[in-house]
Formats: C-alpha cells, sequence, structure tokens
C-alpha cells in the first residue's frame, strides 16, 4: 500500500445463512453486566459526541465516574442520551449490540454516591480520579445479535 492508497482488501462473501435476531429485555441485562466498556452518545452544544466510559449495571440504570467537563455538562443539564455496548468476532460474523435511551443525571445525594462507593466501579484512565458519578435511568433498552 502507498501513501493516500486505499488499502488491498480481499473481497468478502456474504453469508446468506446469517441472520439479525433481537434479544429480550433478560438478555440485554446479562449482556450489559458481562462487558466492562461502553459508548455514551450525548449533545455537546450543537454537535453529537460519543465516547468510551468502562461503567458498571446497577440497580437497572448505566452508572460511570466522570470528571468535570462534557460528560458532566450533558449529565447537569439532565440530557437524553444514548449508550451502547457490543460484542463481534469477525472470523465468525457474529456478534451483539445493545442499545441504552435515558435520560443521564448527575448523583448528588450523599447516600446514592455512598451506595455507589462500594460497587468497586475503578475508572480505567488513572492519570486523574474521577469522584463524579453519572446515572443513565433507561427509557428503553434494546438488542440485537447477528448468528
Amino acid at each position: 500500500m502507498t501513501d493516500n492508497a486505499e488499502p488491498d482488501l480481499e473481497p468478502v462473501a456474504i453469508e446468506i445463512t446469517s441472520q439479525m435476531g433481537v434479544l429480550s429485555d433478560e438478555q440485554c441485562v446479562a449482556l450489559l453486566e458481562s462487558t466492562p466498556i461502553g459508548r455514551i452518545g450525548f449533545l455537546a452544544g450543537d454537535q453529537p459526541l460519543v465516547m468510551p466510559v468502562n461503567y458498571a449495571w446497577e440497580d437497572s440504570s448505566v452508572v460511570f465516574r466522570s470528571l468535570e467537563g462534557q460528560k458532566q455538562a450533558a449529565a447537569a443539564e439532565g440530557q437524553n442520551v444514548c449508550f451502547e455496548v457490543d460484542h463481534w468476532d469477525a472470523a465468525e460474523r457474529t456478534g451483539w449490540s445493545i442499545l441504552v435511551k435515558g435520560r443521564a443525571r448527575e448523583v448528588t445525594g450523599w447516600a446514592e454516591k455512598e451506595a455507589l462507593e462500594q460497587i468497586g466501579l475503578v475508572p480505567w484512565a488513572h492519570d486523574t480520579w474521577r469522584p463524579m458519578w453519572i446515572r443513565i435511568e433507561p427509557t428503553e433498552i434494546t438488542g440485537r445479535v447477528v448468528r
């Protein structure tokens, strides 16, 4: 491959036996509990933004730590957000995706913060501690699977 050239790609055969399926609420929750990284989508000013976070599924909602910044500002405004987790196996051409839609809020109550401190969620990025908690309270959870 040369500079500014398209990569050499082999043709990919489409597997006509692959099927897209819809996951139940229980399956969606089980998958949300199975992986530590997701992506939150929100508005930063008038532009959409998607950022990775490590999170936990706790008390039927998504929770994660944050610093002051864009994610915290979206939560302080009570924005409607989306949160997505997925997994795929390129070799097997299988995977799943879960989408959570809901309202983000900054956790401000002392008792709720103390309860969250007990779940053991530690930021992966250790350069700066993230003392704030954000909770996404779902209004809708959907999931898809490719088999």
